[in-house]
């Protein structure tokens, strides 16, 4: 019972997500890089932006030149390693996005629910969450396997 709502619900985010990302004329990978940088509230390296997108490093660097041109993010020196550079979500792209990226009509779900439920709602949302994140972290890693893999097939057969 809880397996189909749950797909429910990732399917209605990714239906949310791109109906914002239309509605700024942003592709679903620049909004993903955005809401990324607007809630983490950090800078990224490219590298790290890649990996939230599942772009290579040529596809990530167009897009970031794309919002860049957008003034929707700022690009800066790594203090650590001057060779790279930050991507930071831009005050235009904070302005702009932030009610969006966090209207998830929280207000409406609890209204009229008693305390006690939301109390321990809480937590399980956590959890909820939680096993979320260890799941794509896992597909990622399967991914990332699976790639690795093929360059050694084509690299054994040459």
């Amino acid at each position: 019972m809880l397996g189909p709502l749950l797909a429910r619900a990732e399917l209605l985010g990714f239906y949310r997500i791109r109906s914002v990302a239309e509605r700024f004329g942003l592709t679903v990978h620049e909004y993903t890089v955005l809401a990324e940088l607007l809630l983490a509230r950090r800078a990224m390296t490219g590298a790290e932006v890649a990996e939230t997108v599942g772009l290579a490093t040529g596809g990530t660097t167009r897009l970031l030149a794309r919002l860049e041109e957008r003034d929707l993010i700022e690009r800066e020196p790594d203090p650590e390693d001057g060779r790279r550079l930050l991507v930071l979500a831009s005050a235009r792209a904070h302005e702009i996005l932030w009610k969006d990226v966090t209207d998830t009509g929280a207000r409406r779900i609890v209204t009229g629910v008693p305390g006690e439920w939301i109390d321990w709602f809480a937590p399980v949302t956590g959890r909820i969450l939680d096993v979320a994140v260890r799941r794509f972290q896992e597909m990622r890693d399967h991914q990332y396997r699976d790639r690795v893999r093929r360059r050694r097939q084509r690299a054994a057969e040459r």
